[in-house]
C-alpha cells in the first residue's frame, strides 16, 4: 500500500484540494500570458517536419491525459472501504496530484516550445490542457462520489461524529 498520512485532517485536505488545483491553473495561465507578451509569434503551424517539438507536445499532451486518468482511476480504485477517512482522503489527494502533474507537465512544455519557436499551436495545446484542468476540479461532492463515502464518513467531513452500532 502506498504511503498515506494517517494524521491527515480530512476536512482540511478536502478544502485544500481546490486551492492546489487553482494554484496549478494560475501558474500555467500566468506563464502563458508572460510568454505571449514577451516572445514574438510566428504564426500557427501543424508542420512537424519544420519543428519536431510539435510531435513531442502532442504526444506529451495525449500521454499526460491518458496516463493521468489511468493512474488516477487505478489509485482511487485501490482505496479500500475498510480504510479510515484520513487514509481515503490522503490516497485521493495523492492520486489527484499525480493526475494534475501529468497534465501540467505537457502544458509547461508547450509554453516553453512556444517560447523557442513562436508557433501559436503550442499555446493552443496549453489552452486545451488548461480547459481540461477545469474538468477535474476537486469539489467536495466529487471527492465524496469518487470515494463512495458513506453517511458516517460524510458526517465526519462535516466535523460531526456519528456512532452507528
Amino acid at each position: 500500500m502506498p504511503y498515506t498520512n494517517r494524521n491527515l485532517n480530512p476536512q482540511a485536505a478536502v478544502k485544500t484540494l481546490p486551492i492546489i488545483h487553482m494554484a496549478l491553473i494560475t501558474g500555467q495561465v500566468l506563464f502563458c500570458v508572460v510568454a505571449w507578451f514577451e516572445f514574438p509569434q510566428t504564426g500557427f503551424s501543424l508542420d512537424g517536419s519544420k519543428n519536431p517539438l510539435v510531435y513531442a507536445a502532442l504526444i506529451l499532451a495525449a500521454g499526460g491525459f491518458f496516463l493521468g486518468n489511468f493512474l488516477f482511476r487505478r489509485q482511487v480504485g485501490k482505496i479500500s472501504s475498510d480504510d479510515s477517512l484520513s487514509q481515503k482522503i490522503s490516497a485521493y489527494q495523492t492520486a489527484f496530484i499525480i493526475r494534475a502533474a501529468l497534465a501540467e507537465g505537457p502544458s509547461l512544455f508547450s509554453i516553453v516550445a512556444f517560447m523557442l519557436s513562436g508557433n501559436l499551436l503550442f499555446l493552443a495545446i496549453t489552452g486545451a490542457i488548461i480547459l481540461y484542468f477545469f474538468t477535474f476540479r476537486p469539489t467536495r461532492a466529487k471527492v465524496e462520489s469518487e470515494l463512495n463515502l458513506d453517511y458516517k464518513e460524510k458526517a465526519e467531513l462535516d466535523g460531526q461524529q456519528i456512532d452507528i452500532k
